[in-house]
């Protein structure tokens, strides 16, 4: 597995990415709407309500950590740090700390956006 890493961490910069620009295309498109009139606007933005499209979001969460702490760690790569300690950079910054930012956003998200916990 720790063989594979450099593997599994270009993978998940690139579906993360092209995760990231399906958001941003959606986002503008959303935006968008506003052109139309406020109408449009709101009839767009009740699609964002559904419990469905909130996981997305979760999983959007999920894709921002992952793709940014991915990112740091490919910087400090190139800039000369760390070369030998790169599968444990991975694991332990971008899996181990990602899993913990991600929780800390997630859980509230989960319990207030779809569970609708007050």
């Amino acid at each position: 597995m720790i063989r594979l890493t450099g593997m599994y961490a270009h993978t998940l910069q690139r579906v993360t990415g092209l995760g990231l620009l399906l958001y941003l295309f959606l986002h503008v498109r959303t935006i968008h709407k506003l052109s139309e009139g406020p109408q449009a606007f709101d009839e767009a933005l009740a699609f964002f309500r559904h419990p469905l499209f909130k996981l997305g979001e979760i999983a959007l969460l999920a894709a921002v950590i992952l793709h940014a702490l991915n990112g740091i760690r490919i910087t400090l790569l190139d800039l000369g740090h760390a070369h030998g300690r790169q599968a444990s950079l991975f694991w332990r910054l971008t899996v181990g700390a990602g899993a913990v930012l991600f929780l800390a956003g997630a859980i509230p998200m989960f319990l207030f956006a779809i569970l609708k916990v007050r």
